[in-house]
């Protein structure tokens, strides 16, 4: 048979050496013999190593899923993170089933095909053997159950169902009987045969020493004929526990309608399920074979013409079903859950099968990126989330203290002005409260004359009964009289005090609330509370008539004034006149306790502020205790779960890059470093002129710290000013001692080496505008580089600067005050390990006095005393010493923002340009 590929699969190597060994044939005996070479390796091994490297990778999946269930256990139970955040990390059902399904399950080839004897073809010659009867022996028409082939030491055979429950046992076939293809009355079954159970049918099970199926390997073939079973059930019978790689042998010149009816069925039941297809007809002595990209293609359905192979016409048959495509798709991304797992495929012949290795092999490879993809994404999500809860603890344990201290500070300016507006307007609120009674003394008085009393006795001539009732008359007046006082002279303080404004008050409140929002248990008394009682107050004047009040004795004197002026033989007359008479009294009175009202406001005022600190400094202590255990998970998250989580992300990545890609291949050493070294790549992951960064970390903080700079440096989108990270792969030897290969864009040369041969003034100043760039992107992002220096400086071949060796680079909030940089770009602060970032900035400071210098010589004041700055040299702009002089300032907070500074490094870059060409250059911060 011949063998010609029609996609992606085809193995340009492969054709050559089958170009080799035909020539090899045709020269016979009378070709002169070659040096002796290794034998090639046969099909049975290269089979055996796909499916050995696909295990590996299980095997590698497998620990990654534990240890991320691990992590995500110790996430969970740490509380580090809220309970609906620590959910969201949880693998998707669907995700952790799939990875489980692949790790565990045994890998099978699931054969199908027009009919029986294409598939039974396919298996003998896949088998080298001749297993299984073929035709005239079983024809056509013939009803064939399900087939299972596995490797045994032994030989067996079994009739199960659900791939468990055996119906019949034949092993006595393989010991009394001598046969080599199995019988075919064991395989045919009759369509009245009562075998169907739940929508399945038998299968029959084969067990043998077979070598290509000795790595966990099986091949199902499908029935045949099975007209009582749909394509669904069949699809989950043959997939049941196994994880399936479809294969389609075309037995015929072309697919029928049946053939193609089937086919969208399997379609519609899993879209996303590639199929080889293997066209088993020769077609050799067909001399007009058209090139692919000869061959025309339409919507629909469209008929074999007479100038077409049956190849070609097969091939644009399943370019109408969906199932091939003249377009490739390598660009998809396998990881992708929605994206095809792989393209399906077309090879014309089955004869050795190296397209078919080809295919497995790849396929095989996008099942596992696929599920390295799931991890990775969870490992992202993870850190977005660590990032996002420390930012958040971050601003908590920053804002929290000066929200209190706020709040202490207004209410205290609050109580201090309400007292001084109560001693200093005493008058004023005196006025207020005569003027609110004269306003409303008619009203009043009308409407305590049409006042009910409620249950008193009161005779006919509506004389009160007994003391009791008067009394009571009384009080019920005062009542009314003094609460319609209190709202109209509350109305008129607050109009009068100007600092209850709502700007002033809205603000302390939102302030107080926010701090009690936080509390876990918040109790009924509360400081924003106890702030509205101080405002209440302030103008809520409480006017009673308590028994130790001046006001109620003045009352008391009133009423027997009021009672001698009536005439009655036993009691008064509640009437009209008697309960106007009782309100003018109360409001005559209060011209004579005005300075009690005022001491009753100081006294309300001042209980309140009492009260208030003592709630505030409750609330204080509560935030104080969170404080603490919130600062304890901060760094827990920085120095533990982080660094973990970040490390799995390194390993699914590498894992996802190695299989996708394989591992680069190290040219020269083009650098070294303490922990690692710098080799040259020609090519690798399509990407062209790399170079390979070779770690091997000592120990477990270096891992950390490496898995760290992966994560943010890969997470930093495409920028002009910033290296370029490629991929990663780690050297699985022994894990302590694995390097970690990170392979980034090539660039020309470093800052360092380019000082040291000397770069044109403008040249410099560009150079620096492209560091500050670079940094404003990173500080942009919440990163902090933190060690800013010559040699992570990287230049291309049209001298444009991008910053590299990210290190140490975390978000500011994920710092935890470690000592790192290099030690004559490290600021004073980073010694007290309390710093931000603006230690950058004081790097860059000494990055320009280099750049200044056009000299990598260190300056003459660090010989003599470390901790001094730089000196001045006599070639330096007066505006470049300026501004590094205040990048080097021993306070962060008088260093410039890296927006001024480049907008003055802009300035001296436009000054020098304008002096040596008559039209000044456009400056753009863009890459050339």
């Amino acid at each position: 048979m011949a063998i010609v590929g029609w996609s992606s699969c085809t193995n340009d190597e492969f054709k050559l050496d089958m170009i080799r060994k035909e020539k090899g044939r045709m020269l016979g005996s009378s070709t002169p013999t070659s040096p002796v070479s290794p034998a090639p390796p046969t099909f049975n091994d290269q089979f055996a190593n796909i499916i050995r490297t696909f295990r590996s990778h299980c095997l590698l999946l497998q620990k990654l899923l534990n240890d991320t269930d691990k992590s995500y256990d110790e996430i969970t139970n740490t509380k580090v993170l809220p309970p609906e955040q620590a959910e969201t990390i949880q693998l998707l059902i669907n995700d952790r089933d799939y990875l489980e399904s692949l790790i565990t399950r045994p890998l099978a080839l699931i054969v199908c095909s027009q009919n029986y004897s294409g598939k039974a073809r396919f298996v003998n010659e896949l088998l080298h053997e001749k297993l299984l009867p073929e035709p005239p022996a079983i024809t056509k028409d013939d009803i064939v159950r399900m087939i299972r082939i596995k490797h045994s030491p032994s030989f067996g055979a079994s009739l199960t169902l659900f791939g468990c429950f055996e119906l019949l046992d034949t092993e006595k076939l393989f010991h009394d009987v001598s046969w080599k293809t199995v019988p075919k009355e064991e395989l045919m079954i009759n369509d009245s045969d009562d075998e169907y159970t739940n929508g399945e049918t038998a299968t029959f099970e084969i067990r043998k020493p077979i070598d290509l199926l000795i790595d966990d390997l099986q091949i199902v073939v499908t029935p045949s004929n099975q007209k009582r079973l749909n394509m669904e059930q069949i699809y989950i019978q043959i997939t049941e526990a196994v994880t399936p790689v479809f294969i389609y042998v075309i037995d015929e010149e072309t697919l029928s309608e049946n053939d193609t009816d089937d086919l969208r069925r399997f379609r519609a039941i899993v879209p996303n399920e590639p199929i080889l297809f293997i066209r088993s007809m020769d077609d050799s002595n067909n001399k007009s074979r058209p090139k692919m990209s000869e061959i025309s293609l339409s919507p629909g359905f469209i008929p074999r013409t007479k100038s077409e192979t049956t190849c070609v016409h097969i091939f644009r048959q399943l370019c109408d079903l969906g199932f091939l495509s003249m377009m490739s798709t390598e660009t998809t991304d396998p990881s992708e859950i929605s994206s095809p797992l792989f393209e399906s495929d077309m090879i014309d012949g089955c004869q050795n099968f190296p397209l078919l290795l080809t295919y497995i092999r790849k396929h095989l490879d996008r099942l596992c990126i696929r599920a390295a993809g799931i991890l990775q994404r969870s490992h992202e999500l993870s850190l977005d989330l660590f990032n996002n809860s420390a930012f958040d603890m971050a601003r908590d344990i920053l804002i929290t203290p000066k929200r209190i201290s706020y709040a202490r500070e207004k209410e205290k300016n609050l109580y201090e002005s309400l007292i001084a507006l109560t001693n200093s307007k005493q008058s004023e609120i005196q006025r207020v409260i005569l003027q609110a009674a004269d306003d409303m003394r008619e009203h009043l008085t009308d409407q305590a004359a049409q006042l009910d009393i409620a249950g008193i006795e009161l005779s006919d001539d509506l004389t009160v009964r007994h003391s009791r009732d008067l009394k009571k008359c009384t009080s019920v007046i005062q009542e009314f009289v003094l609460i319609q006082l209190n709202q109209t002279i509350a109305n008129k303080l607050i109009d009068s005090i100007e600092v209850l404004r709502e700007s002033y008050i809205g603000t302390l409140t939102r302030c107080l609330r926010s701090l009690e929002m936080t509390e876990e248990d918040l109790n009924e008394q509360s400081a924003s509370k106890a702030l509205q009682g101080i405002l209440q107050s302030a103008y809520q004047v409480n006017i009673t008539v308590s028994t130790s009040s001046n006001l109620f004795k003045i009352l008391i004197e009133k009423m027997k004034e009021l009672f001698r002026t009536f005439h009655w033989s036993s009691s008064p007359r509640i009437d009209p006149q008697f309960k106007q008479s009782v309100a003018l009294n109360i409001l005559d009175g209060l011209s004579e306790s005005k300075q009690s009202v005022c001491t009753q406001l100081n006294d309300r005022i001042r209980m309140s502020h009492d009260s208030f600190e003592h709630l505030l400094k409750q609330l204080e202590n509560r935030h104080n205790g969170r404080l603490q255990r919130t600062e304890e998970k901060q760094q827990r998250v920085r120095k533990e779960l982080t660094p973990k989580i970040a490390r799995l992300e390194l390993e699914s990545t590498s894992l996802k890059d190695l299989i996708q890609y394989g591992m680069p291949v190290q040219g020269r050493e083009i650098g070294r470093g303490q922990y690692g070294v710098v080799y040259a790549c020609e090519s690798w992951a399509n990407e062209r002129s790399c170079v390979i960064k070779s770690v091997v970390p000592p120990d477990d903080k270096h891992w950390n710290d490496l898995a760290l700079e992966f994560h943010y440096l890969r997470r930093i989108p495409d920028h002009p000013r910033v290296a370029r990270l490629i991929g990663s792969v780690i050297e699985s030897t022994d894990r302590d001692q694995s390097a970690v290969l990170l392979v980034l864009e090539r660039l020309k040369r470093d800052l360092y080496a380019a000082l040291k041969n000397g770069i044109d003034f403008l040249i410099r100043m560009r150079i620096a505008l492209d560091v500050v760039e670079g940094l404003r992107y990173l500080h942009g992002l919440g990163l902090v580089h933190r060690d800013i220096k010559l040699k992570n400086v990287l230049l291309d071949e049209t001298n444009r600067a991008r910053l590299t060796d990210l290190g140490f680079c975390k978000p500011e909030v994920m710092m935890s005050g470690s000592l790192v940089g290099t030690p004559i770009h490290m600021a004073p602060e980073l010694f007290t390990l309390k710093y931000d970032h603006t230690v950058d900035i004081y790097a860059f400071g000494i990055l320009l006095w280099y750049i200044c210098s056009n000299s990598v010589k260190l300056p003459t004041n660090f010989d003599v005393c470390g901790s001094c700055r730089p000196e001045r040299l006599m070639n330096f702009d007066d505006d470049c010493w300026q501004l590094m002089t205040r990048c080097w300032d021993h306070t962060p907070a008088n260093r410039p923002y890296l927006g001024e500074v480049q907008a003055i490094i802009e300035r001296v870059y436009e000054k020098y340009a304008s002096a040596t060409s008559s039209t000044p250059p456009v400056l753009s911060t863009t890459a050339t």
